[in-house]
């Protein structure tokens, strides 16, 4: 199986795993043949790629590193919490399962097609930003209780946004200097919301309120520098930046996982924590399972499995000759890279 861009995809091809809307409700069975209508329909309804089954992706397998319907539901749930109709008493079973779930698989690198790609639902980023803080967190060696809270603590990091008109969030193009001066408020009505609640954790609050400091001391809404942010507020802000980079916005499209990976790693120490990105490095694949690229000796290539430890040199198979090549370690390969994604 691969993933694939839903604007790209022949009618006819099956679908490699079970499509499900944003209540967990199974929308398309695996295997269901992919025809004209339904490709129209998910567009409409917001999906942007999917998993198929093809020849050129054949015996290729993707573990689920967090379960689709899982992930929607703890979106839904959240949803729910900002539109005044559930509590965040009820939705800590459902971090608590996600948190076990990134803990049970913490030697596969993030698959970021399975975050990114499904759908585009507004609180799915909230979701994404809490399974990327965790899996920082497992390569900090933090207790299972600290994951606990660094994963509510992402989950929850934008909560602050219900007091926000929508007109300035939903804003397609660039905002004003007021319209800015408002946003700067959400890590600060956020972090005022769950001050009460004490199944919060404190240091959970504080990585809301701090997930827009800068390590310069140029972010909000204190300013604060280095290591005055706290640990939770220094990984909330890589793992944030990175999934917003790698959304679409009304005002851009999504930048690719390598080239906001290069920007990460270009602001250590500047924006971020230099060790944070380090360990987020070792946890995110810039190429993921099933991506199609073209090697710089211009073999083209499909992605079959990722080295923590060198995420810009995957194992890939020769679409032509079926060949494997291992860019990490195989000799005669040392001099060839990755040139681009295509397909």
């Amino acid at each position: 199986m691969r993933f694939l861009s839903i604007d790209n995809i022949i009618p006819g091809t099956r679908l490699a795993k079970p499509l499900y809307g944003v209540q967990g409700i199974v929308l398309l069975r695996e295997n269901a043949e992919l025809t004209d209508v339904i490709l129209n329909r998910l567009k409409e309804i917001g999906y942007t790629g999917l998993y198929i089954e093809d020849e050129i992706s054949e015996g290729i397998q993707i573990p689920d590193i967090i379960d689709e319907k899982l992930r929607l539901e703890a979106a839904y749930r959240l949803e729910s919490i900002v539109n005044g109709n559930g509590n965040i008493a009820e939705m800590m079973p459902v971090i608590s399962e996600i948190v076990d779930n990134i803990i049970s698989k913490d030697n596969i690198v993030l698959n970021m097609n399975q975050l990114r790609g499904h759908h585009e639902y507004t609180y799915l980023h909230c979701v994404n930003v809490g399974i990327l803080s965790v899996s920082i967190g497992i390569k900090l060696g933090l207790t299972r209780e600290r994951l606990l809270n660094l994963g509510t603590a992402g989950i929850l990091h934008d909560i602050g946004k219900k007091y926000i008109p929508l007109e300035i969030l939903d804003k397609p193009w660039k905002l004003d200097y007021e319209e800015f001066e408002t946003i700067k408020k959400h890590p600060t009505f956020g972090y005022e919301m769950l001050t009460d609640l004490h199944e919060i954790a404190k240091e959970a609050k504080l990585g809301v309120l701090q997930h827009h400091e800068r390590y310069d001391g140029s972010g909000y809404p204190k300013g604060l520098k280095a290591h005055e942010i706290s640990l939770f507020g220094r990984i909330l802000a890589v793992a944030d930046t990175y999934d917003a980079m790698t959304s679409d916005r009304a005002y851009r499209n999504a930048f690719l996982p390598s080239e906001a990976v290069e920007y990460l790693m270009g602001s250590g120490n500047s924006l971020y924590d230099s060790e944070i990105i380090d360990k987020f490095s070792k946890c995110i694949t810039v190429y993921p399972i099933g991506t199609c690229v073209e090697l710089s000796n211009g073999i083209k290539a499909i992605v079959l499995e990722n080295y923590s430890d060198c995420i810009l040199r995957p194992l890939v198979r020769d679409l032509q000759t079926r060949e494997q090549i291992d860019l990490k370690n195989n000799n005669e390969y040392y001099n060839i890279c990755i040139a681009k994604i295509i397909m």
